[in-house]
């Protein structure tokens, strides 16, 4: 049996060609993602953050007990989205005021880190939900934590900030008719 050289010498090119070719779309890839994080405003660039009045961006995911939320699912009432993290000590402070934030406001919450939570770990707090999802840190921008977003009822971003701003943020979402937690957000 003669091997053909000549044939085989073409078909290792080009396989190396398109290795070359999906090599170089996956640099692009990298790029393009790199350069849609900044935006073009008048003669300076600035790394896009959510600006208040935009749409909120969509999102499904599952929940520390594994049930799946998404943002259309409550559409009816404000949502305080906290994003923090587990090592973090203001982000600890912040969230020992969450079943406060719970029984003062009528809102949904948020609480959303990069890493998942032990088993039995998450408090159980009415119209509160724990997320473990980068996609969302990525999908709002999420630079530093803690970051506090309120999204009105129509899914719109209303406010943003970090928890020096807490108070100021808070003033959009509607309080409960009766407050049954006495502890003053002036204390955080």
């Amino acid at each position: 049996m003669e091997v053909n050289w000549g044939l085989l010498s073409h078909i290792g090119l080009w396989l190396f060609l398109l290795m070359q070719f999906a090599i170089l779309l996956y640099f692009l890839k990298q790029i393009t993602q790199f350069l849609n994080r900044f935006r073009n405003v008048g003669a300076t660039i600035e790394e896009k953050t959510l600006q208040v009045g935009e749409k909120a961006p969509l999102f499904r995911v599952k929940d520390e007990e594994n049930q799946q939320i998404s943002l259309a699912d409550f559409n009816n009432r404000h949502l305080i989205m906290i994003f923090s993290s587990t090592t973090c000590g203001t982000c600890s402070t912040l969230l020992s005021q969450v079943p406060f934030l719970a029984d003062t406001y009528q809102t949904n919450i948020f609480v959303i880190t990069h890493d998942r939570r032990e088993k039995g770990s998450v408090p159980s707090i009415p119209n509160t939900y724990y997320v473990s999802s980068a996609e969302l840190f990525k999908n709002y921008y999420i630079k530093k934590v803690p970051t506090i977003f309120i999204i009105d009822h129509e899914g719109n971003i209303a406010a943003q900030g970090d928890m020096n701003e807490l108070e100021n943020l808070l003033s959009i979402v509607p309080k409960q008719t009766v407050a049954s937690s006495k502890t003053k957000i002036s204390q955080l």
